[in-house]
């Protein structure tokens, strides 16, 4: 387990490690990279799904309507 905390390390201490640890920190980019992509897909789903629920709610009631 790696701790960086800016009140403990220059940022220089910092470039160094990412510079020397590259594939731990790929790992970590690459770790949030997805889960970022997962909650923007996420949204983006249940958006379309609301605009689908709203056609089809919009469909039915105008079928309704227009049978009675």
């Amino acid at each position: 387990m790696v701790k960086i905390t800016l009140d403990e390390e220059s940022i220089d201490a910092i470039v160094q490690y990412i510079k020397t640890h590259k594939q731990e920190v790929r790992d970590v980019i690459k770790i949030i990279g997805e889960e970022a992509l997962s909650v923007i897909k996420e949204k983006h789903m249940l958006k379309e799904g609301a605009e689908l629920y709203r056609e089809i709610q919009s469909a039915i009631n105008y079928t309704y309507k227009n049978d009675e």
